[in-house]
């Protein structure tokens, strides 16, 4: 199987456990991040959307004119504006990447709360089932050269045309986020590539993973699966797990700010982070309670999985954090690799350390899975050219 290799390009530098440094927004730091993704041997960043954060199509257009062949996977929530203008906005993106470099990463919203800031008020059902009709009309709109009429439950619309279609035949893709079985469900029905929102312990994620394949097979698609990857990387696994510990000291720290910010003015925001826990991006997410669950297990599960960053994170308003891998480039390839071998191919991942890791994760990480995944690749007893 093939491998896609991701990273996320934000606004801003910084992490959940370094403040941010620089102007709010950024434009160098973008500029330097998206170069950085591009040279380093990256596939497609995520740029992420939320109710309080700068416009992520906007970024994009910007990143797509500083790089050469990264592609991007540019958080959408349907919604806010209609699906046949959103077709246009993509399939304009699509043609100034120079080559086909979008993709839309459908954001349905887990917390009613935080949707109702920018006006949505339908119920977390209501709006996946609105997203997937969101999806079959731009690519009603995307896939004709002739006027296309659309009366659906959420969207109805005549005529609609759209002199731009996606560079390639293959379209532009799409990417579905969500834990709920509904959002599964959809995503089944309508994705191009389902994501998980990180690593569990390799029986449960082979469960979740077969589940995701049945309702696909039960559509009559076939869906590529993604998944978030945390990792911290030593020269050493001793040097690995006594950066895993400076690591949860951080968070630690960074809880007891989070928490002061928030007794003095309530509102606190950070880059990634919206502190009131009302409005946590995570907040009554399936995927939250999951990840609480597993925080009260075994600190190491599998060969590598460790629990202790999710733990550390309960406290925090936003995000809880997934577990990590821990050990040296090549003791997190070979664990990454247990979840490629059970049909996962599109791995995003991040450590703690925004600029630094990007080169780190270049030179030490990413050479090594794409060597373990040609070499899956190859049919028993094939020889080395």
């Amino acid at each position: 199987m093939s491998i896609e290799v991701l990273g996320v390009l934000v606004h801003r530098n910084g992490s959940e456990i370094s403040p941010p440094s620089g102007p709010l927004f950024d434009v160098p730091m973008i500029q330097r991040l998206a170069h950085d993704f591009d040279a380093n041997g990256y596939d497609r960043v995520l740029i992420l959307q939320n109710s309080f954060a700068p416009d992520p199509l906007v970024i994009a257009t910007h990143a797509a004119t500083v790089t050469r062949r990264l592609a991007f996977m540019v958080a959408h929530r349907p919604g806010f504006i209609a699906p046949t203008m959103a077709a246009r906005m993509f399939a304009t993106l699509d043609h100034i990447s120079g080559g086909g470099r979008v993709g839309v990463h459908i954001i349905t919203g887990a917390n009613d709360t935080e949707l109702q800031c920018d006006g949505d008020f339908l119920t977390k059902e209501q709006r996946y089932h609105r997203s997937a009709e969101y999806v079959r009309a731009m690519r009603a709109v995307w896939s004709s050269t002739t006027p296309v009429d659309f009366n659906g439950e959420f969207y109805r619309f005549n005529k609609a045309l759209s002199e731009l279609r996606p560079v390639t035949a293959a379209g532009i893709p799409i990417y579905w986020g969500g834990a709920s079985p509904l959002a599964i469900e959809k995503a089944a029905e309508c994705a191009d590539v389902y994501a998980f929102g990180g690593l569990k312990p390799l029986d449960q994620m082979r469960q979740d993973v077969a589940a995701v394949q049945a309702l696909a097979m039960k559509a009559g698609r076939t869906v590529r699966l993604q998944t978030s990857v945390r990792v911290i990387l030593g020269e050493t696994e001793a040097a690995a797990w006594a950066e895993a510990r400076r690591v949860v000291d951080r968070l630690g720290e960074v809880a007891l700010e989070q928490r002061r910010a928030l007794e003095r003015d309530g509102g606190a925001v950070r880059t990634g982070m919206r502190l009131d826990k009302a409005l946590a991006t995570t907040k009554g997410g399936t995927g939250r309670g999951e990840l609480e669950r597993i925080a009260t297990g075994p600190e190491v599960l599998d060969k590598r999985l460790w629990t202790g960053i999710t733990r550390a994170s309960i406290d925090f308003a936003t995000p809880t954090l997934p577990p990590a891998l821990v050990g040296t480039a090549e003791q997190v390839a070979d664990a990454i690799m247990d979840y490629h071998a059970m049909g996962i191919t599109g791995f995003l991942i991040r450590g703690f350390d925004l600029l630094g890791d990007i080169e780190t994760h270049g030179r030490e990480l990413i050479p090594r899975l794409r060597m373990l995944a040609g070499a899956a690749k190859k049919p028993v007893g094939a020889k080395n050219s």
